[in-house]
């Protein structure tokens, strides 16, 4: 007896769960030790005191995102799946304004001066470090996967336009003929 194709093991699907556990776990370490960074140097970027608040709010919303998404996840259908849907989108809409005042936040006092001695104003050395290759790192994530959005949008079309020139006939053919009409 043949076992039948839903119960054979599917390595390609193990290593994509794999991928998608430990990226999980990247990210919530981080996350943590974003929202740990912003607590702990709270008063420590007068520069621009919205840094640590910042990373504070990034974190706690990423977490909050990654709790909803393990919610809708485990309940497929229901309230508690449209409940979550909905939070999850507001979730989203807000967290990508957030990142884009994040972003003007960080990028606006690009480079900022670490240190506490001069009459300048200045942004705790590791906060602000984290906070920028944090964001710096979402932006070309985002520009990657764009990239290959564009790429695969493109791809298909012209697959499309391929074959439909396969599929739709010629002004002299005919389905089924043997040969071209003027033979005959």
């Amino acid at each position: 007896m043949n076992p039948s194709p839903q119960m054979e093991p599917r390595p390609h699907r193990a290593t994509l769960i794999a991928t998608i556990v430990v990226v999980n776990m990247i990210w919530w370490i981080v996350m943590i030790a974003a929202i740990g960074l912003g607590i702990t140097h709270l008063g420590s970027c007068p520069l621009h005191p919205y840094i640590p608040i910042y990373l504070i709010v990034l974190g706690a919303s990423s977490i909050l995102a990654l709790c909803m998404a393990y919610t809708m996840s485990m309940f497929k259908d229901g309230s508690v799946y449209i409940l979550s849907t909905v939070c999850m989108t507001c979730l989203h809409i807000f967290s990508f304004c957030w990142f884009i005042a994040g972003t003007s936040w960080i990028y606006s006092v690009y480079p900022p001066n670490y240190s506490k001695d001069g009459p300048n104003l200045y942004c705790q050395r590791t906060t602000y470090q984290f906070a920028f290759v944090i964001t710096t790192l979402v932006w070309v994530t985002l520009a990657v996967l764009v990239l290959f959005g564009c790429c695969f949008a493109l791809l298909t079309c012209c697959m499309t336009v391929v074959a439909t020139r396969h599929l739709i006939p010629g002004r002299n053919s005919f389905y089924g003929a043997t040969s071209d009409y003027g033979d005959v």
